[in-house]
C-alpha cells in the first residue's frame, strides 16, 4: 500500500505532497486536479511492468503532454515521483520463488525526462532512479497510524542489514550507472544507465532474486484502478478457454469471480448475501449458476418475495454496491484500489452503504492476519463526503479537499503564472493533525472554509457544524 507520494512537474502537481491512509478520500470541484492524481499513480503503475514509450502512451494525452504545462509551448523538462509504500512481508514470483523481507517500509524514486534523441526528436529517458528502506526511527506514518498490535507489519526482522540502497544510480568516471545491490541470495548487478527508456523494476527485475525490488514492483503494479461500467457489471461471463476470473476494472468477470468464490467456500456466499441485505433489505440472497447450456456463469438475486432476478435487470447502484460486497470476499483483491467517483448510478439514500462499504474495504490493522487492502476515493459529491467525513477520528480514514492554486514560476528566463493542484488534509483542529499532515494555521483555516461551502450544496447541517 502507498503511505506518501512526491510529485513534481507531472500534469498540475507542482513540489506536491500527500499523505495516505488505508481509506483515503480526495474531494472537490471539477477541474481540480483529483483525476491527475490517479493518473500518476496509473503512469508509476505501468513504468513497473512496461518500458517508457508503451507507459506513457496509455496515459490521456500525448506523452509530452503529461509534463507539467507553464506556457503556450513551455513544458517541464522532467518528471519526479517520490512514493513510500508499506508492501507484503512474504513474495512470490512467477516461477514459484518465494522470499520474506527483511525491511517492508520502503521508498522508491524515479525521475523521466524529456531529452532530443540522436535524430533530434524529443524523447522520454529515465534520468534517476533509486530504491531504500524507510528507517525505523524515521518512519512517522507507522508510528502515527499502525497500532502496537501491528509492529510485525513494518518492523524490522533482522538487525545490522546493509544501509546501502536496493537501486540506486551513479556517476563512474563520467558514466552513469545503475547498481542493483545484493539482496537475499542474489549477487549485485551493475549496467550502464545512458538514455535508459525501461525502469529497473520494469525491465531487470523480474523475480525474488531481489526479493525488495520485486516486491516493490509488484505493489506498484497491482495497483487497481475501478471505474466500473454498469454493461460490464450485469454480463454474465462466458465459460472460454483460460478463463479469467478476477473482477477486471470495469466490473467485467463479475460472475466468474463469484463462481470462484463460491467453489473455494460457499459461507462466503452467504457473507456476502448477509453484506448485501443489510445496505438492500429488499434483496435476501446472492447466488451464481453455471449455466451449462449457454456455458456461461450468471449471478441471480432473490428478493424478499422469493423470486429471482438476474444480473441483466438489476439496477446499477444494485450492481456497483454488489460489486464491493464482492470484492471484500474475494482472496484474490489485496493491495491499492483507486475507485474514481464511486457514487455514480447511486441514489442519495444509498450513499451510507457505499460509504460503509468503501470502509470495509480497506484493512483493519489490529488483525495482522488480514491481507493488505487500500482505497483511494476521488469524489465531487458533498454528499458522499458527508458520509465519509464522519469517521475522521479514525486513523485508517483522512480526508483531503482538492483546488486549483495560482503559482508564479521561473521557466526559460522568465516568470510565469500556472495552475497547479492542492490538496490539503482536512482536520477540524489543528492538534489533530501532529507530524503526519503538515498545514499551516493559514491553510487549515482556508480549506475548512472551502468545505464548508463545499458541502453546503447538499443537505449537510449538522456535518458543517462538526468543524465550527
Amino acid at each position: 500500500m502507498i503511505t506518501a507520494i512526491k510529485i513534481n512537474g507531472f500534469k498540475s502537481f507542482q513540489n506536491f505532497e500527500m499523505t495516505f491512509t488505508p481509506l483515503t478520500v480526495v474531494a472537490g470541484a471539477n477541474a481540480s486536479g483529483k483525476s491527475n492524481l490517479f493518473d500518476a499513480l496509473q503512469l508509476l503503475s505501468h513504468l513497473a511492468e512496461k518500458d517508457l514509450k508503451t507507459a506513457f502512451s496509455e496515459q490521456r494525452g500525448n506523452p509530452g503532454e503529461l509534463f507539467t504545462h507553464y506556457d503556450e509551448d513551455s513544458y517541464a523538462e522532467e518528471m519526479d515521483f517520490t512514493v513510500e509504500m508499506l508492501v507484503n512481508r512474504k513474495v512470490r514470483d512467477n516461477w514459484g520463488g518465494e522470499a520474506e523481507l527483511n525491511n517492508t517500509r520502503l521508498r522508491y524514486r524515479l525521475i523521466i525526462e524529456r531529452k532530443a534523441s540522436a535524430l533530434g526528436i524529443d524523447d522520454l529517458a529515465v534520468k534517476y532512479e533509486h530504491l531504500e528502506k524507510i528507517k525505523s526511527q524515521d518512519d512517522k506514518w507507522a508510528k502515527h497510524i499502525l497500532p502496537k498490535e501491528a509492529k510485525t507489519l513494518w518492523k524490522t526482522i533482522r538487525a545490522g542489514g546493509s544501509p546501502k540502497p536496493f537501486i540506486k544510480m551513479t556517476d563512474q568516471a563520467g558514466i552513469m550507472t545503475i547498481k542493483i545491490r545484493q539482496d537475499g541470495r542474489q549477487g549485485g548487478k551493475a549496467t550502464p544507465a545512458n538514455d535508459v527508456s525501461q525502469t529497473v523494476l520494469g525491465g531487470i527485475i523480474n523475480s525474488v532474486d531481489f526479493p525488495h525490488a520485486f516486491a516493490v514492483k509488484e505493489e506498484l503494479r497491482h495497483w487497481s484502478f475501478l471505474q466500473l461500467n454498469p454493461e460490464d457489471l450485469r454480463e454474465p461471463t462466458r465459460q472460454d478457454v483460460g478463463l479469467r476470473d478476477a473482477i477486471t476494472p470495469s466490473g467485467g468477470n463479475l460472475a466468474a469471480a463469484l463462481y470462484r468464490i463460491k467453489q473455494a467456500d460457499e459461507y462466503n456466499l452467504k457473507e456476502i448475501s448477509r453484506k448485501l441485505n443489510s445496505f438492500l433489505p429488499n434483496f435476501t440472497e446472492v447466488n451464481v449458476y453455471d449455466d451449462k447450456a449457454n456455458r456461461q456463469f450468471i449471478i441471480k438475486v432473490k428478493g424478499e418475495d422469493g423470486k429471482e432476478f438476474s444480473s441483466r435487470v438489476l439496477s446499477e447502484g444494485t450492481l456497483r454496491l454488489l460489486a464491493l460486497c464482492i470484492l471484500e470476499y474475494d482472496e484474490k483483491h489485496t493491495g491499492l484500489l483507486c475507485f474514481e467517483e464511486p457514487e455514480n448510478g447511486i441514489h442519495p439514500f444509498r450513499v451510507k452503504a457505499m460509504a460503509q462499504l468503501l470502509k470495509d474495504l480497506s484493512v483493519d490493522f489490529s488483525d495482522t492476519e488480514v491481507p493488505l487492502r487500500q482505497v483511494i476515493v476521488n469524489t465531487h459529491s458533498p454528499v458522499l463526503l458527508k458520509e465519509l467525513i464522519r469517521w475522521q477520528d479514525d486513523k485508517s480514514v483522512s480526508v483531503w479537499f482538492s483546488r486549483l492554486h495560482s503559482l508564479i514560476t521561473a521557466t526559460n528566463g522568465r516568470r510565469v503564472k500556472t495552475k497547479i493542484t492542492k490538496m490539503s488534509p482536512v482536520f477540524k483542529t489543528l492538534a489533530e493533525q501532529g507530524e503526519l499532515f503538515p498545514v499551516s494555521e493559514q491553510e487549515q483555516k482556508l480549506t475548512l472554509a472551502e468545505v464548508k461551502k463545499y458541502l453546503q450544496t447538499a443537505d449537510t447541517e449538522s456535518t458543517i457544524k462538526a468543524f465550527e
